[in-house]
C-alpha cells in the first residue's frame, strides 16, 4: 500500500511539474522575439544577411573551437574586409560569391540575386 502511494505521489509531482513547464513555455512564447544576432543595429535586409551567412558561408569562415584531430578553418575570417569596399569591389565580390573558386563553391544555383544582396549588406557589417 505504501509504495502504490508512493508512486502516486511521485506521478502527481511530475504532473504538477510537466504543467508548470508547460506554463513556462506559453509564457516565453508570449514575449517579444529579442536579437541574437552577433553584430548589433543590423538592417532588415544585413539580418536576412546574417541568415544566410551563419547557413551558407559559417562552416568555413567562422573560427571552430578545435578538438584533437577536428579540421582547421578552411576560409579566411571576412571581418572588417568589406567594410570600406567600392561598388568595383563589391562587383568582384558578388562574381566569387556566385561563381566560387578553387577552395570556395559557388552559389549561383543555390541563392536568388536578391539573397545576395542581403548577403553582400551584411558582410559589410562585419
Amino acid at each position: 500500500m505504501r509504495i502504490n502511494g508512493l508512486i502516486l505521489t511521485l506521478l502527481g509531482v511530475g504532473v504538477v511539474a510537466v504543467g508548470l513547464g508547460e506554463l513556462a513555455v506559453l509564457s516565453a512564447q508570449d514575449k517579444a522575439v529579442e536579437s541574437h544576432s552577433a553584430v548589433p543595429n543590423l538592417t532588415e535586409q544585413a539580418r536576412r544577411g546574417e541568415g544566410f551567412f551563419l547557413q551558407r558561408c559559417s562552416l568555413c569562415h567562422l573560427p571552430r573551437k578545435l578538438k584533437f584531430g577536428s579540421p582547421p578553418v578552411i576560409g579566411p575570417s571576412l571581418a572588417g574586409q568589406f567594410r570600406d569596399a567600392t561598388p568595383d569591389q563589391m562587383k568582384v565580390l558578388r562574381g566569387f560569391i556566385l561563381k566560387g573558386g578553387p577552395d570556395m563553391p559557388g552559389f549561383q544555383y543555390g541563392l536568388e540575386p536578391n539573397e545576395v544582396d542581403d548577403l553582400i549588406a551584411y558582410l559589410k557589417t562585419l
